[in-house]
């Protein structure tokens, strides 16, 4: 995986993220997840919520991995950006749990009613499902895009820990690129940072990227871009009249071939 040497040590490319991942192990941090996080000790949790891309996801566990850091994938059950029964989309979380890293349920709340019953038993159930599909317990839940009576509830979800517990969040240094940028500061630039304080980094892995990018919703464009051409491919290698059509298309504008050995 090529990653650019051209960049800002406050920007968003993966070297970039490399440095950053690099300056809290040189600064005695130690990576952890929830279920050792100490609010006391020098103690960082790396927390991915998976919004859109697991292919960009992908590309930040490799990072980790080669520098022996565990970090904290969420994934969404109930999202129309990626299906995580799908063959290229399992591979790809599969590879990532592989790597060492945890992975846990990015829980949509306003999917559901806004009762504590009904929440409960949904992430039980979704828990449920996502251990089945992954074949590893699910140990934490992060909320996707929470309700403020959500954020440092104390309380655990279906028996877990989440992600705004106080611990986690409120009584500690807390992080996030949320929009695509830190817009409450770089974590590397805080005083929490220079006091070795305990932190939880958020990052949002679509944002970051192998080379500088001036766009930053740009990049949403072309994940859609990618996610459409690779259900064209789908809708081809399982429609032989669509397969015909494209292929037809590609002759005349080039760029795509479809398969055509489907029924």
């Amino acid at each position: 995986m090529p990653i650019s040497d051209s960049a800002s040590p406050r920007g968003f490319t993966w070297a970039d993220y490399l440095f950053l991942l690099q300056e809290f192990l040189k600064s005695g941090y130690r990576i952890v997840n929830y279920s050792d996080f100490d609010p006391l000790q020098s103690h960082a949790i790396i927390r991915h919520d998976i919004d859109f891309s697991f292919k960009s996801a992908l590309d930040i566990a490799l990072m980790e991995a080669d520098l022996g850091v565990s970090a904290q994938y969420f994934i969404l059950l109930r999202t129309e950006f990626y299906n995580l029964c799908s063959p290229s989309d399992l591979q790809i979380v599969e590879k990532i749990r592989d790597l060492g890293h945890e992975i846990g349920l990015h829980f949509d709340a306003s999917r559901y009613e806004d009762r504590s019953d009904v929440l409960e038993a949904a992430a039980r159930r979704e828990c449920v499902i996502l251990e089945s599909i992954i074949s590893r317990p699910v140990t934490s839940i992060s909320f996707h895009r929470p309700a403020k009576s959500l954020l440092g509830m104390s309380n655990c979800l279906a028996g877990r820990q989440h992600t705004y517990q106080p611990k986690f969040f409120s009584d500690v240094a807390y992080y996030s690129d949320s929009q695509g940028s830190f817009r409450f500061g770089h974590p590397l630039d805080s005083e929490a940072f220079r006091a070795r304080a305990a932190m939880q980094l958020l990052t949002h892995p679509i944002w970051w990227t192998s080379e500088p990018v001036t766009d930053r919703l740009g990049l949403i464009d072309r994940f859609l871009e990618d996610r459409s051409s690779l259900l064209r491919r789908e809708a081809a290698a399982n429609c032989k009249p669509y397969a015909q059509r494209l292929a037809e298309a590609d002759r005349a504008a080039g760029g795509f071939t479809a398969r055509a050995d489907c029924p």
